[in-house]
């Protein structure tokens, strides 16, 4: 079965450090203060800005960094919102669940559940329905799947879709190479 942190820790490595809110929301570690504004660990970071007034961005990466209780509500709120809605621990191949876990943090045109399904149906000819729900026939079929095949066909999905969100809206182009670069991580790790 999968386990979280190495998950997480794969992420992580995509996700970055502080963005005080330069070009777009304020961010730390992916986590959106326009879209998670109850996150507990802007406490900790409005304490530390603070207490650091006109500090540099990376003089305030390295004390977040370092600041354990912060890395831990990243920690719990990535594992609480993104890896266990989808029952990720459930899956028998870790890098297969890696590439989910990281799809539903950087989402396509269409959601986790919907890619899933049709990767299990690129692999395996209408292996299940696509009805956006990870329930237990999903999770069953992609833990019966050669998980090579599986990330190759899910990573495809993914591809394509990240390629015609800037067809649809053309100012995203400037996040294209860093999103495919998302899911080249996780077919170079297929052991």
């Amino acid at each position: 079965m999968a386990d979280f942190l190495p998950a997480f820790q794969l992420t992580m490595q995509t996700e970055g450090g502080y963005n005080p809110g330069i070009g777009e929301a304020e961010t730390y570690m992916g986590v959106d203060r326009s879209q998670n504004p109850n996150w507990s660990g802007w406490a900790i970071i409005d304490q530390v800005n603070a207490e650091n007034p006109g500090a540099s961005v990376s003089t305030l990466n390295g004390i977040f960094a370092a600041n354990q209780s912060l890395q831990a509500n990243v920690q719990q709120f990535y594992e609480a919102d993104y890896w266990n809605p989808y029952q990720l621990s459930t899956i028998n191949d870790q890098q297969v669940a890696n590439a989910m876990f990281d799809c539903a943090v950087n989402p396509c045109l269409i959601n986790i559940s919907r890619v899933a399904q049709m990767a299990c149906n690129t692999v395996q000819h209408k292996a299940v329905t696509v009805d956006g729900q990870i329930g237990n026939l999903t999770r069953t079929c992609i833990n019966s799947l050669p998980p090579d095949l599986y990330v190759t066909a899910f990573n495809g999905i993914r591809v394509a879709n990240y390629y015609e969100r800037v067809r649809l809206a053309p100012d995203n182009a400037q996040w294209l190479s860093s999103w495919l670069g998302r899911c080249k991580v996780y077919a170079a790790n297929i052991v």
